[in-house]
């Protein structure tokens, strides 16, 4: 398996590369010179196709939150030198009050709540936050940091205007120091147990709205983020803007998401779908339907079973109770299944900087060597990128594909057949 993070150090970037020189040895090493050598080759129609479109992973983000700037003065020829820069003072705004959830824009289309208290005692849910830490040192410094937490919200509007706020212990500076390092300055809401970040203009407005009582008129994240916050520890809520990518599958026509996990007592997950139609809202809890039945026949295991769905007009209510999709073997199966690929699209429905396509893990593991180019595109589509070195014989290429909820996957090919399963 390898993470964004990996590949912006490991892979090669053609985008680095700027246009291919297909004179002279590049006719042989540039796989886009490929259809200078055989126009009606297979290699040719998947140049043509954008699999080799450049991919500058050392700029890719999960969300692009617009916060440019740095807090160190620029560098001089002493801290060239390897004197130690001067970080500027901390930014402290007062605040006469603890309804932190004011700051949520009125009409968001995402808005997320995590409990990091209850959320350490989830193995299963810590392992998705670590999941794209690329070494055992970043593991540290991210299990630090969220160590310093009690909560976080993000609330994100149209077009890139997104705030993130923290409550918790920061006085030791580890969490507010890793925003330090990448240049981001947070602002301190009354002294160190709570903390914003985002662009000047985002900030602005979300200590403009934190300084007014909470509003009534906000649309329906605000106010669904409201409802889940007081018995749920973690939870999300989701309304894409128009004409945010949302895919051609089966949830395509959710237009309006939320999701909540109890994860103390009885552990539980529980919320509702909204969809353009009612016709939409019945093809979707049929589907639901299919996947119980396609997973249990596949693993024999019923890890959509305890997944019960209600259809209300266009609305869609659904809820799990006991380990069920929290937690365990059934999670996984789910989340490992077409299921799974489905969720992400919903979710991640409008995050910049976030690959659209993904496939199944189940899909992933049914390729195994030996296997043909065009079998792999026929189980897996495009890959979202590919690394290619032509100078070999045969020549080499390295497929990265995407599984829902963090990881990356990639698949060796040598001369077109698969030397490499899915790692």
């Amino acid at each position: 398996m390898r993470y964004p993070t990996l590949i912006a150090v490991l892979g090669v970037s053609l985008a680095a590369q700027g246009p291919p020189n297909c004179n002279g040895i590049g006719l042989d090493v540039d796989v886009r010179c490929a259809c200078l050598k055989d126009p009606n080759s297979k290699l040719c129609e998947m140049v043509k196709a954008g699999f080799y479109e450049p991919r500058d992973w050392r700029n890719a983000k999960p969300l692009n939150l617009g916060m440019g700037g740095t807090i160190y003065k620029p560098a001089t020829k002493a801290t060239r030198a390897g004197a130690p820069a001067r970080p500027e003072q901390a930014r402290v705004v007062p605040l006469a009050h603890k309804d932190y959830l004011r700051f949520l824009h009125p009409n968001p289309y995402i808005v997320a709540g995590f409990d990091f208290e209850k959320l350490f005692r989830s193995a299963e849910l810590m392992g998705v936050l670590f999941g794209q830490a690329e070494n055992d040192d970043e593991r540290l410094k991210i299990l630090g940091a969220l160590k310093e937490m009690d909560h976080l919200w993000l609330s994100f509007a149209a077009p890139n205007d997104v705030v993130l706020l923290m409550t918790g212990k920061f006085e030791q500076g580890v969490a507010a120091g890793m925003f330090y390092a990448q240049g981001i300055r947070p602002v301190f809401l009354g002294d160190a147990h709570a903390m914003m970040i985002g662009s000047e203009p985002s900030i602005q407005g979300a200590l403009a709205r934190l300084a007014k009582p909470a509003a009534g008129g906000t649309g329906w994240v605000t106010r669904r983020a409201r409802e889940l916050s007081k018995d749920h520890e973690t939870w999300i809520v989701i309304e894409p803007p128009p004409g945010a990518t949302r895919g051609a599958g089966a949830l395509q026509p959710i237009r309006q998401f939320a999701l909540g996990f109890r994860l103390t007592g009885e552990a539980a997950i529980d919320g509702e779908a909204v969809a353009e139609s009612e016709a939409g809202a019945e093809k979707i809890a049929a589907w639901v339907e299919q996947m119980k039945t396609a997973i249990r026949e596949k693993t024999g295991v019923g890890a959509l079973d305890s997944l019960k769905v209600e259809r209300a007009g266009s609305t869609l209510r659904f809820a799990a109770r006991g380990d069920g999709l929290v937690a365990g073997q059934s999670s996984q199966s789910a989340m490992s299944s077409d299921f799974g690929v489905e969720l992400y699209g919903v979710v991640m429905a409008g995050f910049p900087g976030v690959p659209a396509r993904t496939v199944s893990e189940d899909k992933l593991l049914a390729v195994k060597t030996g296997m043909k180019r065009e079998e792999v595109l026929s189980l897996l589509g495009q890959p979202l990128s590919v690394a290619g070195i032509q100078g070999l014989d045969p020549p080499r290429e390295t497929w990265t594909y995407q599984v829902p909820f963090g990881k990356q996957v990639t698949v060796r090919l040598d001369g077109g057949v698969v030397t490499v399963a899915p790692r």
